[in-house]
């Protein structure tokens, strides 16, 4: 009785909901990190500007080229970070399900699409390379993306290490050592070769080979969860 007439005491409704808040909790830590990724991403691309990593003559063509392309790709690439924070701040899933279904996919999908993006970027820096004969850099900072790596990588190893267990080793083999670290992209040829052609052409490969991958992991991850639920 005195407990419900304690002025100001919610706290009892604080703990009673907090398992009902952790998505949306969750949801807002994406939102912010979406908007640090921007800002640090802006300043570390245009940090050449105030650095003096400009260059000369074509040099700085090439640079200004670089950051309007890269400045570009780092407003779609937060948006992904934001669209999965509302994902996840929308979900109704009990607290397991939310760690090992809601939370684990969002962050697999993350990883897969902001690799696609880049990938995608980096193509259209190197096109512009190979028709211009200019330095344009192909590099955006992703040091962040360790930090949600694990997602992405643990269903394709656990796979590996099942199959392992099964005597399917050639089958573990081939997702770890083959199709996981399979990367068709090329350093950069020369400019209006063949060479440097093909080299752009394998670029753009690359973007599709992220995204099977990203299909890939996201079919296993599922399958698993689902029959881990049917035992």
């Amino acid at each position: 009785m005195i407990n419900s007439k304690l002025p100001g005491n919610t706290f009892n409704s604080w703990v009673q909901e907090s398992e009902g808040n952790i998505p949306n909790w969750v949801g807002k830590f994406y939102k912010v990190s979406a908007l640090v990724v921007l800002l640090t991403s802006l300043m570390v691309i245009l940090s050449p500007i105030w650095s003096g990593g400009m260059g000369e003559k074509l040099d700085i063509l090439g640079n200004i080229l670089s950051m309007l392309i890269w400045v570009y790709a780092a407003f779609p690439i937060s948006q992904v970070i934001r669209s999965a924070g509302d994902d996840l701040a929308s979900s109704k899933s009990g607290i397991v399900d939310f760690v090992f279904k809601d939370f684990a996919i969002a962050n697999i999908k993350v990883l897969g699409h902001v690799a696609a993006i880049i990938a995608l970027f980096s193509a259209f820096t190197m096109t512009l390379s190979w028709a211009t004969s200019m330095n344009v850099s192909g590099d955006f900072g992703t040091e962040w993306i360790a930090n949600i790596d694990y997602a992405y990588g643990l269903p394709m190893a656990a796979t590996a290490e099942l199959a392992k267990l099964l005597n399917l080793e050639f089958i573990g083999n081939i997702l770890i050592i083959d199709w996981t670290n399979w990367d068709p992209t090329m350093a950069a040829g020369s400019a209006w070769s063949l060479g440097g052609f093909m080299s752009v052409i394998w670029e753009y490969v690359g973007v599709v080979v992220v995204l099977a991958k990203l299909y890939v992991v996201l079919a296993i991850y599922k399958f698993s969860i689902v029959s881990l639920l049917v035992l």
